[in-house]
């Protein structure tokens, strides 16, 4: 059984290649990789050969919590950053290494979106 992950990973080399096994797929060397992956998965699932893969709802609950979590940090965060910035002589150091926990969680924070958009648009197909 082969499954849609397995296939993204590879190379456009190998998916022609794995494409010539199949006889109903014709013109293969002139597909892109997405093409390929596609045409392949459809010849997969005519033979029953192609496993669907389950996408569990724990991962989304997952990333909610983490979300939460992450937000309730960067709250005290900013807070601390504001409580820095009231003080007539401003630590510089502790206001940068509050900056830099800020940017640290806003990029994680755009990760997790990433991922829940991505699982959105997977499970509506």
């Amino acid at each position: 059984m082969t499954k849609l992950s397995d296939l993204k990973k590879m190379t456009a080399k190998k998916l022609r290649e794995i494409a010539g096994n199949y006889p109903e797929i014709q013109g293969a060397h002139a597909m892109d990789k997405d093409h390929l992956v596609e045409v392949i998965v459809e010849a997969l699932k005519k033979r029953n050969e192609f496993e669907e893969e389950k996408l569990e709802s724990e991962e989304i609950k997952e990333l909610e919590e983490q979300k939460k979590s992450f937000k309730e940090d960067m709250k005290g965060l900013i807070k601390a950053k504001r409580d820095i910035l009231k003080q007539e002589e401003h630590d510089l150091e502790k206001l940068k290494e509050v900056r830099h926990k800020i940017k640290r969680l806003r990029r994680k924070l755009t990760k997790i979106r990433k991922r829940e958009a991505y699982l959105a648009r997977v499970l509506k197909k």
